[in-house]
């Protein structure tokens, strides 16, 4: 892309900036810090309370993540000896000391706002998890009765002295280990033994509640502790102690070499069933005998282990928070409502042929999206669908629409990136759909992860062919998309579809790489195009011009990005950033980043899109993306960067941006220092972003007499 800027003179542009490791902020302490921002959600006392037990829910499914992931890659580091230290200067062994440390310290503020808040005040709203010692008579005969009948034909008890034991530990699920003593002829015999609870078993069971209108359970761990001796007669069991085991998921495949990359993918999924413990969680009151034997068992060192406060597992909050009949408890739906730029009942290509259609998700629904894929399986017109494919729903309506059009003779391409992580097993499963329904299966890009949203829907229209796209910032996922914010563009842009055939001839046929004429790709030129658009804004500050970059995205890590934010930073660049998560840069550095503000938003949808807008002199670029400014996405994977040219659709991405950077109900702006400080306001002058796009979207949806009754949200700030 040539810059419109006016040619710097080289002569008077300063010397390159050379970073220490003070200008960087740790990638994992970072995380850390961002689902302690999700957690600070939990402790809000405005917010209705299973709206803040779904938060609780989402920081415990975070962190089993963050471990299996991120402190897997670390632990191989260290037990490799190596001491190369990262961007903050921290080596993997002082990583790994605080992120343990760290860690500590979050769990147990989990646990003491879980117990100390959210127990008592869902007790006094009928949700009640009741223990043992609390049941009635009646209680416990229905227990045992759906204990034989559902949990005693699961459940196998496993010898510890067996050399199978270490392979009956389960990454995530809740084990029971328990002495169990014995013996004939006088002769006591003792033996540790483990019982691995199914997760496919429920968590919770529900109990009769003798006075009605409350919400009783009691926790499977229990129910089986309960009537644990029916699985030894005649012995003597001991209260077993409970456990859970994160492992290494940081396993990948060798795809350069691999034949049959399914096969290898499978084998892959079996490893990580054997990986190394990164993290063990043992519930308090276990006694020193069996947390040896735990510890042994898993191989772990003491720093490893996790002693807990409570139950275990508290991904298990997200069914309470979603139980029916306490709507009271829950914060006041936002409707997902119509696009109003589609008239209800037309055809989507009918749509799209009057101009660029953008979406905001999921104040717009996600449903012309969907109807894209759907109509063109239906469509006699349409020649050829073009997917890409990292993250489906359970029962995904693209892929049922995708498996219609390949039944019906359309030619169906699809990549599936099988090296999504935590859903390869799913993708292997629903490619092995595609491929008996016809469909043409590649199954990623050899050493690339393939992360680009992107539909190319081929249409033969009066003799010619037409092609219709979308372009997107997140997952082919309709389940998510009522939960994250998401930007879409459908367009039928001629230059846009020359460069989307021309990507997928690169990433399915592994074609030699041609630069686009409006599309950007990487690894190869996506992170040169946006490096030469921070430039330009650059080179316009030091010629004296206003110059001014807003910047949407999940996180920023990468070394060479942030060194051209500084560089813009230091020239008088205006700079304005929305990260939601890992943010690597330290904003207000004296001299070097005293222009760049960094604000997150945590709130009731998860913010995932992304967004990057660039002054240019008064005429603003302005592009989405499936890629953060992380190493991994710019260099590592196949990624798309969509220029939107729809002016309106401009304006309106300048104003979600707007808002974002208003926010002063549940913005956090970043500190030089690392820490993340909130915005204190008063309640009647906080701006809360998301209340106002739902605001704005049915306002608008009013207006066009679309959706008359919709909810207009009125909610806490």
């Amino acid at each position: 892309m040539t810059s419109s800027s006016p040619n710097p003179d080289l002569s008077t542009a300063p010397p390159p900036l050379r970073l220490t490791e003070d200008h960087f902020i740790n990638r994992e302490l970072s995380w850390l810090a961002f689902n302690s921002r999700v957690l600070d959600e939990v402790a809000r006392i405005d917010l209705p309370v299973l709206e803040r037990v779904k938060f609780l829910a989402i920081t415990a499914s975070n962190l089993d993540e963050f471990f299996m992931v991120r402190i897997g890659a670390l632990q191989f580091l260290r037990e490799q000896g190596l001491r190369v230290r990262d961007n903050a200067g921290l080596t993997p062994t002082q990583q790994w000391e605080q992120v343990h440390q760290q860690a500590a310290a979050f769990v147990a503020r989990q646990y003491d706002i879980l117990q100390q808040q959210l127990v008592p005040m869902m007790k006094e709203k009928g949700i009640r998890r009741l223990l043992n010692t609390e049941l009635t008579p009646a209680q416990r005969t229905v227990l045992h009765e759906y204990f034989d009948e559902h949990i005693f034909p699961v459940l196998s008890p496993v010898v510890v002295d067996d050399t199978s034991a270490r392979a009956a530990i389960p990454a995530l699920n809740i084990i029971m280990l328990c002495t169990v003593t014995g013996g004939d002829n006088g002769h006591s015999e003792k033996r540790h033994v483990l019982l691995p609870l199914p997760a496919n078993l429920p968590r919770h069971v529900l109990v009769p509640d003798p006075e009605g209108g409350q919400y009783l359970y009691v926790n499977l761990e229990d129910v089986v502790a309960l009537f644990i001796g029916e699985f030894f007669p005649a012995e003597k069991v001991s209260a077993p102690a409970r456990f859970r085991v994160s492992r290494n998921t940081d396993i990948s495949v060798d795809d350069e070499s691999a034949f049959d990359l399914a096969s290898e993918m499978e084998q892959v999924l079996e490893k990580r069933l054997k990986s190394p413990a990164i993290r063990i969680e043992i519930e308090s009151g276990a006694s020193r005998e069996h947390t040896r034997i735990i510890r042994d068992l898993c191989g772990a060192r003491t720093a490893q282990i996790y002693d807990i406060p409570g139950e275990l597992d508290l991904r298990a909050y997200f069914q309470i928070a979603s139980i029916s009949g306490f709507e009271e408890l829950k914060v006041e739906p936002w409707d997902s409502l119509p696009s109003t730029a589609i008239t209800p009942g037309e055809s989507i290509f009918d749509a799209i042929k009057r101009g660029d259609i953008l979406l905001h998700h999921p104040y717009e629904s996600f449903e012309p999206v969907l109807a894209l894929v759907e109509e063109a399986a239906a469509d006699p017109n349409v020649i050829a669908i073009k997917q890409i494919l990292y993250r489906t729903a359970k029962n995904s309506r693209i892929i049922s629409a995708l498996i219609r059009a390949a039944q019906a003779g359309k030619h169906v391409t699809v990549l599936v990136e099988l090296k999504a992580r935590f859903d390869e097993a799913r993708n292997l499963e629903r490619a092995a759909d595609l491929i008996n329904a016809g469909a043409q299966i590649i199954y990623g890009v050899a050493g690339l992860k393939t992360h680009a949203k992107v539909c190319l829907v081929m249409r033969r229209e009066s003799g010619h062919m037409t092609r219709y796209m979308h372009f997107g910032t997140g997952n082919y996922n309709e389940a998510t998309s009522k939960l994250y914010t998401d930007i879409s563009l459908l367009t039928c842009r001629a230059d846009f579809g020359a460069d989307a055939s021309a990507f997928f001839n690169t990433v399915t046929g592994r074609s030699r790489f041609v630069h686009f004429s409006k599309l950007s790709m990487a690894p190869y030129g996506l992170r040169e195009r946006l490096v030469s658009m921070i430039r330009s804004e650059t080179e316009r500050a030091r010629q004296g011009e206003a110059a001014e970059i807003m910047l949407k995205m999940n996180a920023l890590e990468d070394r060479q990005m942030i060194a051209a934010l500084y560089e813009a930073s230091q020239a008088g660049v205006k700079i304005r950033l929305n990260v939601r998560g890992i943010c690597c840069l330290r904003p207000g550095i004296k001299g070097i980043s005293e222009n760049i503000s960094v604000v997150s938003i945590i709130d009731r949808y998860l913010e995932h899109a992304r967004i990057f807008w660039f002054r240019q002199g008064g005429k603003p670029a302005v592009f989405i993306a499936s890629a953060d400014f992380m190493n991994r996405n710019l260099s590592k994977r196949v990624e798309l960067l969509t220029p939107v040219e729809d002016r309106e659709a401009r304006k309106r991405l300048q104003h979600i941006l707007e808002v974002h950077f208003a926010d002063t109900a549940r913005g956090r702006v970043l500190k030089a220092d690392g820490t993340w400080q909130l915005l204190h306001v008063t309640a009647a002058k906080a701006r809360r972003s998301q209340e106002q796009f739902a605001r704005e979207m049915a306002k608008r949806a009013r207006q066009s007499n679309e959706s008359p009754d919709v909810l207009v949200p009125h909610t806490p700030k």
